[in-house]
């Protein structure tokens, strides 16, 4: 079976490895779709130790979907659509030995790339039930990767009066718009902190999400957007085991701090689905790629160096 294996910076290579033997009680899974993430992006354009590498085979996907091909569960039966979370982040290949409890099933007869959303959409909604109820609120979203995209989409869904989304890259921008942001903001262009008090009439944010949160400086800036005993949300993975947080600032404003990284399978996926089937969300803005699994190098590189007007990714299997 093909899989995908990061050797070393920025450069990845496709493998083979053998089909991995069915186990008693678990699932063979065929991937038809897998997505890149914003926070598999790191591990390919990083340098890291030299003894880190080879990556682990796969590592670090975790968006994909695709077909039960065998089953020794009571619960899947082969022909099956199936979203899975590997539990080792190793979705870049193409079979997978899947324990039962971290599949859902998916609806036939659907676009794959909006089915493969599902996976994102759940675990951003696991973050937006994890904060203060917008509704009637001043919400800034920081960042409109996917995950800041969705983030909007949810806050809009819940209710919020207004919504600030924050990007440097302009399509990203236009975008969030799209996706029911009320103003969006470039930080390359404008003063984030002037423009969010001047659009929430000197109130500012009751809710900042952080949906980036790779440099402290925009963390810190979280605290400087948020209104007295306001909400900061963290979602974007800090790469800094001890970032240097501007403490005084968030004391002096009695400011509230959140975290959020790991989704309810149970609950929060098929939230997702659930959200997608209605059409209370529409995910297809922020698909802007679908490519063949074997140009994943390709996809990595339009990805890091955010070429093309990318924002999602999505490879066949």
């Amino acid at each position: 079976m093909k899989s995908a294996r990061i050797v070393s910076p920025r450069k990845i290579e496709i493998i083979d490895e053998p089909v991995p033997a069915l186990e008693e009680g678990r699932v063979l899974i065929r991937l038809k779709k897998t997505a890149l993430c914003g926070s598999d992006i790191p591990y390919y354009s990083y340098t890291f130790a030299p003894s880190s590498y080879p990556l682990p085979p796969g590592y670090p996907g975790h968006e994909c979907m695709g077909i039960v091909e065998e089953s020794k569960s009571s619960v899947f039966t082969p022909g099956e659509l199936v979203m899975y979370y590997p539990p080792g982040l190793d979705a870049y290949k193409e079979y997978h030995c899947a324990d039962p409890a971290r599949l859902q099933k998916l609806p036939k007869g659907m676009d794959l790339n909006i089915l493969v959303m599902t996976q994102l959409l759940g675990c951003v909604a696991h973050g937006a039930f994890r904060v203060d109820k917008p509704y009637n609120k001043h919400v800034v979203v920081m960042g409109q990767g996917p995950v800041g995209l969705l983030f909007t989409a949810l806050m809009k869904n819940l209710g919020a009066k207004n919504i600030i989304a924050v990007d440097p890259l302009p399509w990203r921008g236009v975008t969030a718009l799209q996706m029911g942001a009320d103003h969006a903001v470039n930080p390359l262009e404008s003063d984030v902190v002037g423009e969010v008090k001047n659009l929430t009439g000197g109130h500012m944010a009751d809710i900042v999400i952080d949906a980036y949160g790779q440099e402290v400086a925009v963390i810190n800036q979280c605290f400087d957007l948020a209104c007295h005993n306001g909400q900061v949300a963290f979602f974007g993975i800090c790469l800094e085991e001890s970032p240097a947080l501007n403490f005084n600032v968030f004391f002096r404003k009695e400011l509230r701090m959140v975290a959020s990284v790991g989704p309810d399978l149970t609950m929060d996926y098929p939230y997702g689905l659930d959200m997608i089937l209605r059409g209370a969300v529409d995910v297809s803005p922020l698909i802007t790629h679908t490519m063949p699994f074997d140009d994943i190098a390709k996809a990595f590189e339009i990805a890091t160096n955010r070429e093309e007007k990318v924002i999602k990714i999505i490879l066949d299997m």
